[in-house]
């Protein structure tokens, strides 16, 4: 799934009525566009109030893109933990 810069990821709504599977698989294509494919393994674990980073990059930097491009998408009204893992 990608998304043109210019539009905006959130679609119309404010993005807390998606389910949370729907919400993970968003998020989950958003950063491997917003991290250029330098996040392996990227899986996205959501609940209704928190949402879970996981995987391992080679950078920091492309694991603050991951968190920065959750960060897009939910306003931070959830509880964030990127756990990717950098090596």
């Amino acid at each position: 799934m990608t998304f043109d810069s210019g539009m905006d990821p959130r679609g119309s709504g404010s993005g807390h009525d998606w389910n949370t599977e729907s919400l993970a698989e968003q998020l989950e294509g958003y950063i491997e566009q917003r991290a250029s494919g330098r996040i392996r393994d990227l899986h996205v674990v959501c609940s209704a109030d928190s949402i879970v980073l996981q995987g391992r990059s080679r950078t920091y930097h492309a694991k603050q893109l991951a968190q920065q491009a959750v960060l897009d998408l939910t306003d931070g009204h959830q509880v964030l933990s990127n756990e990717i893992v950098v090596s």
